[in-house]
């Protein structure tokens, strides 16, 4: 093969190493992906922001506020029975989402809540 085949060939490979890394390298991460001008209209779009895949369910207890603990951030509630989950009525502890809400959750006082599993526990995120 003559030397400046030989070249032409090496420059070529070496200036297609250095396109194809930076580009490989970046393909890893969806944060620096350039969307701009990519046909979206089929993709699914849910869960696109919650960084999850699954979906929450919110359920609703309607019940007497029995305990209060705002330093473990709980409180134990005498519920009815609740539908979504085929629950009868019961007392337990619910884990609550925001401090807020402990200004509503006073023992003895009739309350609604809505909640959802998080992890192992039931969490509070609204209290009527």
């Amino acid at each position: 093969m003559k030397p400046t085949a030989i070249l032409s060939l090496l420059l070529a490979l070496s200036a297609s190493v250095a396109v194809s890394g930076p580009a490989i390298a970046q393909s890893g991460s969806a944060k620096t992906m350039d969307m701009k001008g990519m046909d979206m209209k089929n993709m699914p779009m849910d869960n696109m922001n919650s960084g999850s895949t699954a979906k929450v369910t919110t359920h609703q207890a309607t019940g007497v506020v029995k305990a209060v603990d705002t330093a473990k951030g709980t409180v134990t509630l005498a519920h009815g029975p609740v539908k979504s989950l085929n629950w009868p009525a019961m007392t337990m502890t619910f884990s609550v989402k925001d401090k807020m809400l402990f200004d509503k959750l006073a023992i003895d006082k009739k309350v609604t809540i809505d909640f959802a599993k998080q992890g192992a526990d039931y969490v509070v995120s609204s209290v009527k």
